[in-house]
């Protein structure tokens, strides 16, 4: 009986070291399969290893393991055998083993320390498996996290070092264009026009600002963007329509809200113009981009009757030949808003606009063939050619001057009633320009025009209709509406129609009519009436 049991004790003591042996050698084969494999991998490997704890118990098996998993080679297998068939004991053949696996550096001495310690219990190894499985699930889950963190902070820090994807701004548009001129006695003209442009805006910050915008077009002809469908399907250039930068000092300089905007390049007329529903060309039309220096300054913004108090100027730069003789416009413009009930909005404004050396322009036609001049002038022998009709130069008598000078004086009226219907607000203008240096009369022009409804949704309307009288002199040719009439200019007077509809989001069709007579009949040309009709679909981005 002693000695069964004494037999049992060493089956035990036996199954004990097999299952030190297993766990040794899993941890071995662990660290030779590589703890970079998936959690899962590792676990799978482990346990597959300890549930085999039995079969480990019979060298020999574990032998034909360790070869099919390419750690013990044919020439180790045979030695391990060899040994093992001259009467060498389980312990020895276990021994043996331990010393190939240790040879090979797949047991390292720490490893043979743990072979000696007393053996885990399996359970105790479930254990210590399940609480690693849990402990690397939550380093998983938290690095996941750490993950999504990084990926939320590295968006947050591309949007805050590449300031462009937050602050930049794109627009434009593309208008197709037919248009026709119908007069009695005189043949009818067809053309089509497209117009494209295309501008970005950067706010570098919340007192800096930069811009540009590139159009279609002749360069020289500094009124009007459209390009006219011809000769044979050539290219088509595109121009710096605007390029400018804008300073508003703000907190860096101690100020909670700007008051002061300065602006220089090559930007937009600045000065308030009225609109009803159509916007005033009087005094410089909407295509007209100047160069030079601008300046707003809000003396007073408020809620109640008095909206705002602001002065416009403008420093530009006409025309540069060296000092003493550059040409140059210095204006100014106060713009006053009220709100005398809760439905109604009125804007007036009066400014001045001196042009220095101004002989600099009519001199500049001799240059530039695109720009359209009706103004009176003075040749070189002395001559003076009442304006009226567009001037073409003489080389032989060329042009020396403008007849006169130019200071425009320019007051204009906006009033904006809310009808009470969002789609038809009512709105009418007025616009009023007097040269005071003009030396053969003919000095003043005007504009009155009234405008419903808003073209913001698909399926909107709006209409729009104007008289308009502008007088030989009374403003720069060069600069005044390029549409009104057959070739724009001064010496024209008649009514503007106009009739908006907005067929899709972005897209809008336009319908508009110019019917325009001389004020004063040039010498050999009719003055029947030129009906100019421009059909137009913009889309604009």
């Amino acid at each position: 009986m002693a000695k069964r049991e004494n037999g049992e004790m060493d089956k035990r003591e036996e199954g004990k070291g097999g299952e030190k042996m297993a766990i040794v050698v899993a941890r071995g084969l662990v660290r030779l399969v590589g703890w970079a494999q998936p959690t899962s991998v590792r676990i799978a490997f482990v346990l597959l290893l300890l549930a085999t704890i039995p079969a480990f118990a019979q060298e020999t098996s574990l032998i034909d393991i360790l070869k099919a998993k390419g750690v013990l080679s044919q020439e180790d297998v045979q030695k391990l055998r060899a040994s093992s068939g001259k009467g060498a004991t389980a312990e020895d053949d276990q021994q043996a083993l331990i010393s190939l696996l240790k040879a090979k550096g797949i047991l390292s001495d720490q490893d043979l320390a743990k072979l000696r310690a007393p053996v885990v219990a399996p359970s105790d190894v479930s254990e210590r498996l399940t609480r690693i499985e849990t402990e690397q699930k939550t380093q998983a889950e938290q690095q996941a996290k750490a993950v999504e963190e990084l990926k939320k902070t590295a968006v947050a820090d591309v949007k805050k070092n590449i300031d462009w994807l937050n602050r930049i701004s794109f627009s434009g548009d593309i208008r197709l264009r037919h248009e026709g001129f119908f007069q009695d006695h005189v043949e009818a003209r067809n053309r089509q026009r497209l117009r494209l442009r295309f501008g970005a805006k950067l706010q570098i910050s919340d007192e800096l600002e930069a811009g540009f915008r590139l159009v279609s077009g002749d360069p020289n002809e500094i009124i009007s963007n459209n390009q006219t469908l011809t000769d044979v399907f050539s290219r088509k250039p595109i121009n710096i329509d605007n390029a400018y930068v804008t300073f508003r000092p703000g907190k860096s300089f101690g100020l909670e809200k700007p008051f002061l905007a300065l602006t220089a390049g090559k930007f937009s007329v600045p000065f308030f113009r009225p609109r009803a529903v159509m916007g005033s060309e009087l005094v410089f039309d909407e295509d007209l981009t100047p160069e030079g220096a601008t300046e707003e300054l809000t003396l007073f913004e408020g809620k109640d009757f008095l909206r705002s108090l602001k002065i416009a100027a403008g420093q530009w730069a006409v025309k540069e030949f060296f000092p003493g003789r550059d040409a140059s416009m210095l204006g100014e413009q106060v713009q006053l808003t009220l709100t005398p009930t809760a439905s109604t909005q009125l804007t007036l404004a009066a400014g001045d606009y001196y042009f220095g050396r101004s002989n600099a322009i009519a001199l500049e036609r001799i240059r530039n063939s695109q720009l359209v001049l009706t103004n009176s002038v003075q040749l070189k022998n002395g001559k003076v050619v009442r304006g009226g009709d567009v001037i073409v130069p003489d080389t032989k008598n060329p042009i020396a001057r403008f007849a006169g000078g130019f200071n425009i004086v320019n007051a204009s009226a906006q009033f904006s009633l809310d009808t009470g219907y969002a789609r038809w607000p009512f709105t009418l203008m007025v616009d009023y320009a007097h040269n005071t240096e003009a030396k053969l009369g003919m000095d003043d022009a005007f504009l009155v025009g009234v405008g419903i409804g808003q073209t913001k949704n698909p399926g909107d309307w709006a209409f729009s209709a104007a008289w308009t009288r502008v007088e030989t002199d009374s403003v720069i040719s060069m600069f005044t509406q390029s549409d009104f009439g057959r070739r724009g200019g001064t010496n024209v007077q008649g009514p503007i129609a106009k009739i908006d509809y907005m067929l899709l989001p972005r897209l809008t069709l336009t319908a508009k009519g110019y019917f325009v007579n001389f004020i004063d009949r040039p010498t050999k040309l009719p003055n029947s009436t030129v009906n100019r009709m421009q059909l137009d679909a913009l889309f604009a981005f």
